[in-house]
């Protein structure tokens, strides 16, 4: 198996030939060769030099060559078969990061290392790369003693398995609760879209008329459309009580106690090494430089915005009177409601603007800005394997990168939802650059989206929302194509602070909503008119419609997510509660349990992290001032962004790469205007 598996197999992945039983022999086989490297350092038998440290970076990364393929796999095929295949090499794999993490030996050489004489005179990725090591190791554990190592160890390996089967209930909760519909009469209210992806659910599971299950297009589709009250507030309890104690699968994934016992054991694990709590340990690492810098940021957000939700949530519930609806909203009123005010008052909604989003013009205009703006070019390329017939890949041309030309790297896009396939969107690394191996490797990036497939005569149509976030995450990868850092630990996005990796994503949206760019691509699919000029003022309007209610929204996470992570002795539903008492203006139904379906927190690694997501918005905006200020389309500017934040990725500071873009501090007030609070 291991002579002829794929998995070990050098260049892109052989998706076609990639079977589960491939999985674990080909990382058994490279966690082999990685320990025989550990074993020779232990013995003694390998110097403390920089050569030693690159071997091991070489021995890490044919080891994540395999493993990202494996990972992949089970979030877009999440068949028995692997899940099971993925189970059992992680298992094997976070047994042997925590031990490597507790290596002394290792620790030392990578210690000597930055100790020597000559360490400053060193570029500064590797002397980066190496900082960030050292941290690692602390943080794993390597300074405690044994007892203390061994426990360390036991909830290391806790964790990742109570993780990954946190992730599995959810997906399992998402497809276990579903409704059949013989008929279109209890869908009244949904638009044809809507009940096309339906109808495909439906023939998906061989069976006739519509299905519904609670997956994103589906759970959307029903609590912004659906006239019957009942129906939406069936499907709102179904999914905020996913893998819970509650609602109609009481029980059956039920993820509460795995949130008590992984917030138990990241607090365990933050005490063995000497922070206070598991929030401190994390932001050791972040941009933010403590607990309470995040929470008076985020507080300070808060004070701004929940005066103006609150008005908001009144005027959205006098909209609601007088359209014959309750006078006190409950959650699955929200979202119908305000999509119906946002047609009133704006003449607009997104069913509206889909056919003038066409899936392929939306592309073409993606791919035009950044060759644009940072002269690169995408050329799909159908001869490579895939994992699925809807899977495309494209060479990304990237032209000169300093004195010497670089292959092509590399994006594949799998943007439609299907069953077996973890829902919402994320971009993740396939390969990273590297020339450890003396011939340069290029950047591969996988992007995954659930957009609504194609159909028979008809083409993927785009809600305004989708658009945004499929650029959100071609953001991330032109953070990880563009990066000139050879050293795979810090290029790209890896060693990116986790409060600032937001920042390129983010900032891409910007463009979504600018009607110069949109009439480069946005035109009617059918007639090829171009975006009315008014809807597009209108959707400038759109984007801070309700925007302190959806702030107030993520305030209450972050928050929320900070409180668990800090020193507390209340129970996780009585912290959700409490922050949603102080924060949110909408009302929060006894049985919701949220928490239990937030995978961010708890198969997501963003554990005392959530707060990242506007921490790097902050930045975002402003830098997309910059633009506005100097022009969308400025070949300067992107000059700038590529070499000055894209191309280093984590080989420096954040804070060192965003001044020499801007030159200042963030401001805040781009981030309160886009959410349409004065500043």
């Amino acid at each position: 198996m291991t002579e002829t598996n794929p998995l070990l197999e050098p260049g892109l992945p052989r998706f076609d030939a990639v079977r589960p039983e491939h999985a674990l022999p080909a990382v058994e086989r490279r966690l082999a060769e990685y320990q025989a490297l550990l074993d020779a350092i232990e013995r003694g038998e390998r110097d403390a030099t920089p050569e030693t440290l690159a071997d091991e970076v070489r021995a890490d990364d044919a080891l994540a060559l395999a493993w990202s393929t494996v990972g992949h796999l089970h979030a877009v095929t999440n068949t028995p078969e692997w899940r099971e295949a993925f189970t059992a090499c992680l298992e094997k794999i976070t047994a042997f990061y925590t031990a490597r993490g507790q290596n002394r030996a290792l620790y030392g050489c990578w210690n000597t290392v930055a100790s020597s004489d000559d360490f400053n005179d060193r570029p500064e990725a590797f002397r980066r790369m190496v900082a960030e090591e050292l941290i690692d190791f602390r943080q794993s554990g390597v300074d405690l003693d044994d007892d203390a190592r061994e426990r360390f160890t036991e909830i290391s390996l806790r964790l990742s398995t109570l993780g990954n089967t946190f992730g599995n209930h959810v997906l399992d909760a998402t497809e276990g609760y579903t409704e059949h519909f013989e008929t279109t009469d209890a869908l009244a209210g949904l638009p044809d879209s809507a009940l096309h992806t339906l109808a495909a659910r439906a023939e998906a599971a061989d069976r006739d008329g519509w299905l519904a299950d609670l997956s994103y297009p589906c759970y959307h589709a029903i609590v912004t459309y659906a006239d019957d009250r009942k129906l939406r507030e069936r499907f709102y309890t179904a999914h905020a009580t996913r893998a819970s104690s509650q609602g109609p699968q009481a029980g059956q994934h039920d993820n509460e106690p795995i949130v008590d016992e992984m917030l138990a054991l990241r607090r365990e694990q933050a005490a063995l090494l000497g922070y206070p709590d598991p929030a401190a340990a994390k932001l050791e690492r972040r941009m933010a430089p403590n607990a309470e810098t995040v929470e008076n940021f985020l507080r300070g957000l808060a004070k701004r915005a929940r005066a103006t939700a609150a008005e908001q949530l009144e005027e959205l519930t006098a909209f609601a009177v007088e359209q014959g609806g309750p006078d006190r909203l409950e959650p699955w009123d929200i979202a119908y409601y305000s999509e119906k005010m946002r047609e009133a008052t704006l003449g607009l909604n997104q069913e509206k603007l889909k056919p003038y989003f066409e899936l392929e013009r939306t592309l073409t205009g993606l791919f035009g800005l950044a060759e644009r703006l940072f002269g690169i070019r995408f050329e799909r390329d159908d001869d490579v394997p895939t994992w699925h017939a809807d899977v495309r890949y494209y060479r990304v041309r990237l032209g000169q990168d300093g004195d010497r030309a670089q292959p092509d790297a590399g994006l594949y896009l799998d943007l439609y939802a299907r069953s077996g396939k973890q829902g919402g969107a994320w971009m993740d690394v396939c390969r990273q650059r590297s020339a450890l191996s003396g011939t340069p490797r290029a950047p591969v990036a996988f992007l995954t989206c659930n957009f609504a497939a194609p159909r028979s005569g008809h083409p993927s149509l785009l809600r305004h929302d989708d658009v945004v976030t499929l650029f959100h995450e071609f953001g991330h990868c032109l953070h990880h194509l563009l990066t000139r850092v050879d050293w795979p630990p810090v290029a790209g996005i890896s060693g990116v602070e986790w409060d600032a990796v937001e920042l390129p994503s983010q900032l891409l949206e910007g463009w979504t909503w600018e009607p110069a760019f949109l009439n480069t691509f946005a035109r009617h699919h059918e007639t090829g008119e171009a975006l009315p000029a008014a809807w597009v003022e209108a959707l400038n309007d759109d984007r801070k419609f309700l925007g302190a209610i959806a702030l107030t929204r993520q305030l209450e996470f972050a928050l929320t997510d900070m409180a668990l992570h800090r020193d507390t002795d209340e129970a996780p539903v009585e912290v959700m509660r409490r922050i949603h008492d102080e924060v949110a203006v909408t009302p929060l139904p006894e049985f919701n349990r949220y928490l239990m379906s937030f995978s961010h927190l708890f198969d997501g690694g963003y554990a005392a992290g959530y707060y990242s997501y506007l921490w790097a918005e902050q930045l975002a905006r402003d830098a997309f001032e910059l633009f506005r200020e100097r022009g969308l389309l400025d070949v300067e500017v992107g000059r700038r962004l590529r070499e000055e934040i894209l191309a280093v990725g984590g080989s420096r500071p954040m804070a060192e790469s965003w001044q020499a873009f801007r030159g200042r501090a963030a401001m805040l007030e781009p981030l309160l205007d886009a959410y349409g609070i004065a500043a």
